[in-house]
């Protein structure tokens, strides 16, 4: 890495950076190897792993439903070729099941040879029933290969799922005369995503049968699937075969073989998994659904533990429950009784839909049987309660949902804690960071020392101006019945100790809400009127030295301290103890092999770097799912959200990354800071790591755990130095928030640094929204988006001005980008413009980026979408200088649309009609960013380019679409001049295949093919 400040520059610190090793395998033990690049054992059938998942991501995996007995009479010679469906990537429109009334199981085969592709379910078994059918004449259109039917599925997907235009426009199609049918207005609600392909195979035998196959179902047991292949392959007399796991909503598919799947305990495990999930109180479904975020091996070695709770435990608990929700039953003899019998009555469990404990349940009692007037069976009870939660919390018990109450102390409608619990409470988790003196103002000051150790805690913490409105609080709890005259004082002389008095603003303002509640001089408090109470705190504050309270005070603080470190020390605890700060529910135990599952590392790709395939893993992993800490308390919702981190999206990460390429691009630039390729790579992924332990943890703990994940999966790709260096930077990203030093990092590491920032928060605008003044680089007071946060170097900040005229090269080029990053924003997510040039209204597009951010959350190909828009906002103002029109007119006249010449002036998808603007093939990322805001700033070369697209646009236009290419058009002279015309041959080819007699023949097929 180089840096440059000002004049001098310093440079790096870093070796030169040593070339990727290869994927090369080496032989160990047995038939399993070792990749040298990663150290990670290889899988015998990795080889053929691979293929599939090759053949899934290029269109060309196929499976079909079987019933065994008549496949196996099919592969003697008995039956007609017999339908398929394609596998459809994750980049083409998700499709329906299969029905299961096909055929009970499952084959996968590749490279399909097709007789007949349709792109939807075109019922071809009618083909057997009905002699007059023909494979045209059926309701689905006969595609020419497989080819076509990949491309009008891409296509598809685009214009339902990532459609940005209001309209859902066709782009023509041409017809068997030579012209064009004009682009079609298409219903917004006909998807058909519960439709699948279906590919009829001219060919097809046993020894074309690659995989078994199965949907990703969460509903399906793993033992059962493993079943079915195994009779699968006992009946059809075939080899053992890989089993592919395919998710037809994402396209998504994994491979597995036996014995990475299998276990002793599955069987068994799977089919008490309902009653398990029963026995915990949960939805034995959305059980399932949350297993089913694991990928399968993993989901199967976390079923291979034992999962079963005894009907002992389960008895033992009710007891348990019962001992401390009553205080009518309330017994510390019974509840040790349990504990010594195994009961773990620390530990945490479901109970009645919630994430309960004992002290929890026990707390809550406490709180309802505090509601009650004193008398001699509530003192014992109490006394009782005290010995019950003296046991549990020297058990190693943590404060969970019960806390609430605590906060809600501060409302004078709630009741709060008894007495000797606060004490308990105090000892075993303080300090309380959400209380304020209002919390503890109906508890007397004597008798509590938890209650006068917080009561000092708060008071020392507190500055003057956070006093005195103390002070206001405690005159004013004349209004709180339950608060007497004699609690109000010895607040008062307690507070008196911490420099604060009732001067004449306090007492004015009392004054004046006291005659709004009490007029005509009405009592106050006990028998003081207004007059009288004023008079009062005056006397008192000016003979606070002689009450005996106020004397002793200090020593009454001392003595509480002792006491409660006293009691604390009796519990077993240290100062390394709870905080009740940390308010998360700890995991049952029966549920702690969910927890061990969703913390387990992800398995990053060999070729691991900032590529799509690493950075899908990392979205999986940490962005579509809860984290660990989280995962149990998700068990509890009633739905499974769309998006788990709504607020760190994987649209925000994606966004935040592209920031920071072009940021870095900028900066190198001007010279200011040129990283070395690995620093570069490094940085991506970091800024993709950044929120990956985001809504998962405590706010003060997402930057170090977020660093910790990274660190964890990248140990032994990266250099250990470099990995440091970056750990340290996300460590330290908020420092500045939080008023730490940063000073103390090296001039490499502060720009890192600075490029972390600049890439995340860059992408704030998700939340605050752009407004009128945006960027906003020289404006001191934000009222929302604050580029001052953008950690831009000071000395090009320095430079910054609001005239147009004056602003340095930098600063032009810096805010061109930044309203580029804000149009993709505008796009991929929910943001609010306020800004004169609103980027949706100046082309035309919908306002459905909430839906588009959405998406992101389950596409395979994340970087090559994202990528995508960017592009698209590049054509978009290529088009509009060219005089493309946004066309929403269906007779076309606006876009002047010709259907002899099959061209328009007009754009009515992005899938097809935007994509035929050129973009400049040296059009770097940072042109792309700015471009639409300032088209001066880009190279001579890319103004040259994009003003020869340009004219390009102007004479030629917009080409509409082929469309589906029947035979019938195929044929057609006229219609083949035009494809002609388009680079298009067209070719005939005899495809063999068998009738349901088992006789030979051949079936001549036209097909398209790009010259």
């Amino acid at each position: 890495m180089n840096v440059a400040q000002g004049t001098g520059t310093s440079a790096s610190f870093y070796p030169p950076p040593q070339p990727k090793l290869d994927t090369r395998s080496v032989t160990v033990s047995g038939q399993w190897t070792v990749c040298e690049s990663t150290s990670r054992l290889l899988h015998p059938g990795e080889s053929e792993r691979q293929k599939l998942l090759q053949a899934a991501e290029t269109g060309r995996l196929a499976f079909r439903r079987i019933e065994l007995t008549k496949e196996n009479d099919y592969f003697s010679g008995k039956g007609a070729p017999r339908p398929f469906t394609l596998a459809l990537p994750g980049e083409m429109m998700p499709t329906g099941r299969v029905p299961e009334d096909y055929g009970e199981w499952m084959v996968g085969i590749v490279d399909p040879q097709c007789l007949y592709v349709y792109k939807r379910d075109a019922g071809t078994r009618k083909l057997l029933l009905e002699p007059d059918l023909t494979p045209e004449t059926l309701s689905v259109k006969l595609l020419p290969h497989l080819q076509s039917l990949l491309n009008r599925c891409l296509e598809r997907g685009n214009q339902i799922f990532w459609r940005v235009y209001p309209l859902r426009f066709t782009s023509g199609c041409l017809r068997a005369d030579g012209t064009f049918s004009l682009p079609k207005l298409k219903p917004d609600d006909t998807t058909r995503s519960d439709d699948f392909p279906e590919l009829v195979l001219g060919k097809y035998g046993k020894e074309d049968i690659k995989c078994f196959f199965a949907y990703n179902d969460a509903q399906i047991n793993i033992s059962d699937i493993l079943r079915d292949r195994s009779q699968c392959e006992k009946v059809l007399k075939i080899k053992n075969l890989p089993l592919v796991v395919y998710c037809h909503r994402t396209g998504s598919v994994q491979v597995y073989f036996d014995d990475e799947l299998n276990s002793v305990n599955l069987n068994t495990n799977e089919r008490a998994l309902n009653d398990f999930a029963f026995s915990q109180g949960l939805d034995p479904d959305h059980f399932r659904d949350m297993l089913n975020l694991l990928p399968m091996s993993l989901r199967a070695k976390a079923l291979s533990s034992e999962l079963t709770v005894s009907s002992d435990v389960r008895h033992k608990l009710q007891q348990a429950i019962k001992l401390v929700s009553d205080p009518c039953h309330y017994s510390y003899e019974k509840l040790l009784e349990l504990k010594q019998s195994g009961l773990p009555i620390h530990q945490r469990f479901f109970h009645e839909g919630f994430v309960d404990s004992l002290l929890d349940l026990l707390l809550f009692s406490e709180i309802d049987r505090n509601r009650e007037p004193e008398h001699e069976q509530t003192r014992k009870q109490e006394e009782e309660a005290c010995r019950l939660l003296h046991l549990l919390l020297q058990s190693g018990a943590k404060l969970g949902t019960a806390a609430s109450e605590i906060d809600n102390m501060n409302n004078s409608s709630e009741p709060v804690m008894p007495v000797g619990v606060m004490n308990y409470l105090v000892a075993a988790f303080a300090p309380f960071d959400f209380l304020t003196l209002e919390h503890l103002s109906r508890i007397p000051l004597t008798g509590c020392p938890g209650i006068v150790v917080e009561f000092d805690r708060i008071c020392q913490g507190y500055s003057p101006g956070q006093l005195k409105q103390c002070m206001k609080e405690v005159l004013s709890d004349v209004f709180v019945d339950s608060i007497s005259l004699d609690m109000i004082k010895s607040r008062l002389l307690a507070l008196f100790h911490y420099d604060v008095c009732p001067d004449e603003e306090i007492l004015l303002d009392l004054k004046d809400i006291l005659k709004w509640y009490y007029p005509d001089d009405r009592k106050v408090i006990g028998n003081f009127s207004m007059t009288d109470y004023i008079q009062w705190i005056k006397n008192l504050w000016l003979q606070r030295e002689t009450h005996t309270f106020y004397q002793n005070w200090p020593e009454h603080v001392r003595q509480a301290q002792r006491e409660i470190r006293d009691l604390r020390q009796s519990l077993g605890l240290d100062d390394s103890g709870a905080s009740a700060t940390a308010l998360a529910a700890q995991t049952p135990a029966a549920l702690k092999f969910v927890v061990d599952a969703f913390s387990t590392p992800p398995v990053l790709p060999d070729n691991v770097g900032d590529n799509e395939k690493t950075i899908l893993k990392i979205l999986q992993h940490y962005y579509r799912r809860p984290g660990p800490e989280r995962v149990i308390q998700c068990l509890v919702r009633p739905t499974m959200p769309a998006v788990w981190k709504p607020q760190h999206s994987c649209s925000h990460v994606l966004r935040a990354r592209n920031n920071g390429h072009w940021y870095m691009e900028l900066l190198e630039k001007f010279q200011l800071c040129s990283l070395s390729p690995d620093e570069k790579e490094l940085l991506s992924l970091a800024i993709i790591y950044h929120d990956a332990a985001a809504e998962d943890v405590d706010k003060s703990a997402e930057e170090s755990k977020s660093a910790e994940y990274f660190r964890r999966d990248l140990t032994g790709r990266y250099s250990v130095q470099l990995l440091d260096d970056m750990e340290q930077v996300m460590t330290s990203k908020e420092n500045d928030v939080e008023g730490k030093d940063q000073q103390n990092l090296p001039d490499p590491l502060r720009w890192y640094l600075r490029i972390l920032r600049f890439a995340d928060r860059m992408d704030v605008i998700r939340g605050c929204g752009v407004g009128a003044d945006f960027p906003g680089l020289t404006v001191t007071q934000p009222p929302g988006f604050d580029a001052r946060r953008l950690d831009i170097p000071l000395q090009l900040t320095s430079q910054f001005t609001s005239e147009s005229g004056n602003k340095t090269e930098f600063q032009r080029h810096l805010e061109a980008a930044m309203h580029g990053a804000a149009d993709l924003a505008r796009i991929t997510g929910q943001l609010l413009d306020e800004r004169k040039k609103n980027y949706t209204q100046v082309y035309g597009l919908n306002d459905n980026g909430s839906k588009i951010s959405e998406n992101f959350e389950w596409t395979t190909e994340p970087v090559q979408r994202m990528n995508q828009f960017i592009d698209d906002n590049v054509r978009r103002k290529i088009a509009q200088l060219a005089g493309i029109i946004v066309c929403s007119d269906p007779s076309h006249q606006a876009c002047k649309a010709d259907q002899n010449k099959g061209i328009t002036y007009g754009i009515h998808n992005s899938w097809y009609d935007l994509g035929q603007v050129t973009i400049p093939a040296g059009m770097t990322l940072l042109e792309k960013m700015q471009y639409e805001h300032d088209p001066s700033l880009l190279s001579p070369a890319t103004q040259q380019a994009i003003a020869q697209e340009v004219q390009r646009l102007k004479s030629e236009g917009i080409r509409m679409n082929t469309g589906t290419l029947t035979q019938q058009t195929l044929d057609s002279e006229e219609a083949r001049e035009v494809l002609s015309k388009r680079g298009i041959a067209v070719f005939s080819e005899q495809r063999p295949y068998f009738t349901n007699d088992g006789f030979p023949k051949e079936r001549k097929m036209l097909v398209p093919e790009k010259k």
